[in-house]
């Protein structure tokens, strides 16, 4: 639904609740008018029309997560020698986090080198031998049998060297995985092994988060994604600094609602350059939605409406006046609707007093 629908949208449902309203709404009893003798309204009856910056809030509620994060898994089977970072510690892209014993692995490669070298050598005798019957059979000297089964041979061996050079290349890499180093700079999150441990391929070593940008996975309710653009400002307060709020925005918007919540995920993004905040802390915040600078906002109970359209009553000079008006966007939370057709300044009838009608004289209490 476009941002358009949406508002017509409203606008109707503001209109039947605003019907259902006058219908029902009690008021305050007016009382006949005699002979011109005016209507004291307090001063609670009525506002005076300002501009203002008009927001919708929605609240955002999760727990802090590291954007980055890697878990490092053990790429080799062999003995850690040596473990130099801790829980907590802070490292840099490069460092140096885990050591293994190299014997074995170095041995693997040269175990590898040396059966390649010996099938190079093979091939390069049995390319002669291929070489030497090709001439013999060019002289039919020799069988072409022979000289194919020479053929054979060559490329038997050429693909036996092939298999056995990647074989070197796996224990080089093998090799060149003894030592696990940081892939950026972060935090040492989680550490399951020790030092002098002998591990197999694949076990979980450690977890490294990046804590410079954090982010808030929030469910936001479909009705309100429309209006949800990235990077719009989410202002955030974090559990243990009372007081404080940390500045985020919209970083990404999922493409689909969660099945069950119909909500739409949300993912707020925080910067914490500071590193005040650790990933898991609780935290509470509001997103701006359908912000509107320098508007005409009013009570929805000043809006009234007739065969004509909407209209709200003005007091001028003593008089009640009739006021057409346009009606924008609504803020229910805080029961007030954008106007047209009301100028800065203007006395606006406010309070839910159905049987006030235009030129009426009216006074204003204590004015």
């Amino acid at each position: 639904m476009t941002i358009s629908a949406q508002c017509n949208l409203q606008k109707l449902a503001f209109a039947t609740s605003l019907a259902v309203t006058i219908v029902l709404s009690q008021g305050r009893a007016i009382g006949q008018v005699k002979h011109g003798s005016p209507i004291e309204l307090a001063k609670a009856d009525v506002s005076t029309a300002v501009r203002q910056d008009m927001a919708n809030d929605v609240r955002i509620v999760g727990s802090l997560t590291p954007i980055r994060r890697s878990t490092l898994t053990s790429r080799v089977s062999s003995t850690i020698i040596e473990l130099p970072v801790q829980i907590g510690d802070v490292v840099n892209a490069g460092d140096l986090l885990v050591r293994f014993e190299r014997g074995a692995l170095e041995s693997a490669v040269t175990g590898r080198k040396a059966e390649a070298d010996a099938l190079r050598a093979q091939t390069d005798l049995a390319e002669a031998v291929l070489e030497r019957n090709t001439r013999l059979s060019e002289r039919r000297a020799a069988s072409e049998a022979t000289r194919l089964a020479a053929l054979a041979d060559v490329l038997d061996l050429r693909a036996q060297l092939r298999s056995k050079q990647a074989e070197v290349s796996d224990a080089e890499r093998s090799l060149s995985h003894a030592e696990v180093r940081a892939e950026f700079g972060g935090v040492i999150a989680a550490r399951s092994v020790e030092e002098g441990q002998t591990v197999p391929l694949n076990t979980q070593l450690m977890t490294i988060v990046e804590l410079n940008r954090l982010e808030v996975d929030a469910g936001v309710p479909t009705s309100r994604i429309p209006l949800i653009r990235l990077k719009q400002p989410v202002e955030l307060t974090v559990e243990g600094f009372p007081g404080r709020t940390f500045s985020g925005e919209v970083a990404r918007i999922s493409p689909t609602a969660e099945a069950g919540s119909r909500a739409v995920r949300v993912f707020i993004a925080v910067d914490n350059e500071e590193g005040l905040l650790r990933g898991g802390m609780f935290t509470i915040g509001d997103l701006r939605v359908d912000d509107q600078k320098d508007v005409i906002a009013l009570p929805a109970a000043s809006i009234r409406h007739d065969a004509d359209g909407f209209f709200v009553l003005k007091v001028k000079a003593g008089v009640l006046q009739r006021r057409p008006v346009g009606l924008g966007r609504s803020w229910s939370d805080r029961d007030l609707v954008q106007v047209s057709g009301v100028s800065e300044g203007d006395v606006i009838v406010t309070a839910p007093l159905p049987d006030l009608v235009a030129n009426t004289p009216v006074i204003i209490e204590g004015i």
